[in-house]
């Protein structure tokens, strides 16, 4: 449940999407692309 409160607040605001995007580029820089699935739709 603490998962889904979190994305109603991240939902609220309208960067939501933009902070994911940068989540999974740090993701990326820390752990490899090859171990960070990327499940975007596009350009944010």
């Amino acid at each position: 449940m603490a998962i889904a409160a979190k994305m109603s607040r991240f939902m609220e605001k309208s960067s939501w999407i933009r902070k994911m995007f940068e989540e999974g580029a740090r993701l990326k820089k820390i752990h490899g692309a090859d171990k960070v699935f990327d499940f975007s739709l596009g350009n944010p």
